[in-house]
């Protein structure tokens, strides 16, 4: 069966930074995406119910990121698995790991869903939830653990499309769920008034058609591959092979599912920091992390680039063109913190203001972004050569690296938030930076001069 090579960038051939840009710009789309509908969801919430139902939903955010993070993290490792056997031209082996990998989700992702859905009470109670906002949230909850299977599915489903080099259709998901989710909160939200439950259902919905509509591109684009069709795939030797590349998905998703896991339990933790502080404090650096998140979204968004091109890369044998992608990465990276440190230092404040913040309060986040802007480009650097080393299956060191910068921030935001008061917050974040990217420095340098060995 011929391949058909459809609009998807060429990782492993060609020039290489039109390539790397062309795979960028629909991943930062997405996430642009993925943040406006979360804006607007919270906005009909908020305008259309009441400041309860807004806080009803928040409450079950910690509980669905945890979902969301086990399922981001499987979708990672599985991506990485998909670059390597894509760019050596595995192709039958690809397209059985697609078949089998999904077909395992859809059962995990089942049993949690069936679990969660039954012990939702037990859930909202163990973090404190408020009388007032329990019942809202149960509700809430417990409609959306049924569209778990859906989510990772999609999450899946995106990961292994741009494992394959292709960023397009993951945003194409994207545009079909935040379309109709914010569609059908209109919908039941507003004109029905059927309130958090209308609400939960349009999320749901959402994932569901979204899920639905890669399944249909991937299938496109599993059935293209060249021996894919071909008979034997259920041969001893095929099966076995199968096995082994979804235990190696597998083993390279669990460092990541980890890293966020503990990273959530470290962010309660500074949290509790947070909240010592004051509430000036609080609301200034809830904002902060808001504007630099959205202004980083391009450095997210290149690490996820890098791993994709790396595997693919070293899956065809082709370690001059991995060395270009860390080259040109890291000098991407470096020039667009330094440019984006200047807009923060020049345009920060006014930026605050739009919040409807007053002068104290924005004052406090934009020192925290001050604190900060003379170490973006380390940032930048640790995300780069975090993307290199997860496509390179070195996935344990980049978790291990974050974790122990994790831990070097929350030993000096506990020793020193007296002292420092809530300067502590930005001076603890860029330690944090600065160990984990020493930590993947030293790794790549380390396996490059055993590559030259």
């Amino acid at each position: 069966m011929e391949y058909r090579k459809e609009a998807v960038n060429n990782i492993t051939d060609g020039a290489l930074l039109p390539s790397f840009i062309a795979f960028m710009i629909p991943l930062m789309l997405s996430s642009l995406l993925m943040q406006s509908y979360a804006i607007a969801d919270g906005l009909i919430l908020g305008n259309a119910i009441s400041q309860e139902a807004l806080g009803s939903v928040s409450t079950c955010s910690s509980i669905l990121d945890i979902c969301t993070l086990i399922q981001l993290g499987l979708a990672g490792g599985c991506s990485i698995m998909v670059s390597h056997l894509h760019g050596a031209r595995k192709y039958r082996d690809l397209g059985i790991l697609i078949k089998d990998i999904r077909r395992l989700i859809i059962i995990f992702s089942l049993i949690i869903a069936a679990i969660a859905f039954l012990f939702t009470p037990q859930l909202l109670r163990l973090i404190h939830t408020p009388d007032t906002l329990f019942g809202g949230a149960a509700r809430y909850l417990r409609i959306n653990f049924a569209g778990v299977p859906f989510t990772a599915l999609y999450s899946l489903q995106a990961g292994v499309l741009r494992g394959m080099g292709d960023s397009k259709r993951p945003l194409g998901g994207m545009a079909v769920s935040s379309a109709v989710n914010i569609g059908l909160d209109l919908l039941f939200v507003v004109a029905l008034d059927l309130g958090i439950t209308g609400a939960a259902i349009a999320t749901v919905a959402a994932e569901m058609l979204s899920a639905a509509y890669l399944w249909i591109r991937l299938e496109d684009r599993r059935r293209s591959l060249p021996g894919s069709a071909e008979p034997g795939d259920d041969s001893e030797v095929t099966a076995g092979r199968s096995k082994s590349d979804v235990r190696e998905c597998i083993d390279l998703s669990i460092p990541q599912i980890l890293q966020s896991v503990v990273s959530s339990a470290g962010n309660v933790l500074l949290q509790n920091i947070t909240n010592i502080l004051g509430a000036g404090v609080v609301i200034g650096v809830t904002v902060a992390f808001k504007v630099d998140s959205l202004l980083l979204i391009p450095i997210f968004c290149m690490s996820t680039a890098v791993a994709v091109f790396v595997g693919q890369n070293i899956g065809a044998e082709k370690p001059d063109r991995v060395r270009q992608t860390l080259r040109i990465s890291s000098a991407a990276a470096v020039v667009f913190s330094v440019v984006m440190s200047l807009v923060l230092w020049k345009f920060g404040y006014p930026l605050f203001t739009l919040f409807g913040l007053d002068d104290a309060v924005a004052g406090i986040g934009y020192r925290y972004v001050l604190v900060c802007i003379p170490f973006y480009w380390i940032f930048g650097l640790q995300f780069v050569f975090h993307g290199f080393l997860n496509g390179a299956k070195h996935t344990g060191i980049t978790s291990a690296a974050s974790i122990t910068g994790l831990a070097g921030r929350l030993l000096l935001a506990y020793l020193g938030y007296k002292a420092l008061g809530s300067d502590v917050l930005p001076a603890a974040e860029v330690l944090s930076w600065i160990i984990a990217v020493v930590i993947d420095i030293a790794a790549v340098l380390y396996f490059r001069k055993r590559e030259h060995k």
